[in-house]
């Protein structure tokens, strides 16, 4: 048996991976970015959603119904073991409009 407070120790202690991410519709292309401060879990939810259909994000949700997505990982970012979760968040948000300005960019 697994003991609970060993387990939860390891979790805190574990290299946290965030990343920003972009669900694609495969049908249209279209990207709609977000961010991920925890990368495994995030890849976990999406393989359940499509699956089951339930819990897919909120600007995908409609469009799932007719088309396909897959989740890409554009940049990852490992966290540092001093940064709070909330300062983790905000260099993911700086990072995100880096991507969007990038992909606006590349558009044009």
């Amino acid at each position: 048996m697994v003991d609970k407070k060993e387990a939860k120790a390891n979790y805190k202690h574990s290299e946290k991976i965030g990343a920003v991410v972009a669900y694609k519709n495969l049908r249209t292309n279209e990207r709609y970015l977000d961010i991920a401060p925890d990368l495994a879990g995030i890849k976990n939810r999406f393989q359940f959603a499509k699956k089951t259909g339930l819990g897919l994000p909120y600007a995908i949700e409609k469009a799932a119904k007719t088309a396909d997505f897959e989740l890409e990982v554009l940049e990852e970012l490992k966290k540092d073991e001093l940064q709070s979760p909330q300062a983790f968040k905000e260099d993911l948000k700086t990072l995100k409009e880096i991507w969007e300005e990038k992909l606006t960019t590349d558009k044009r």
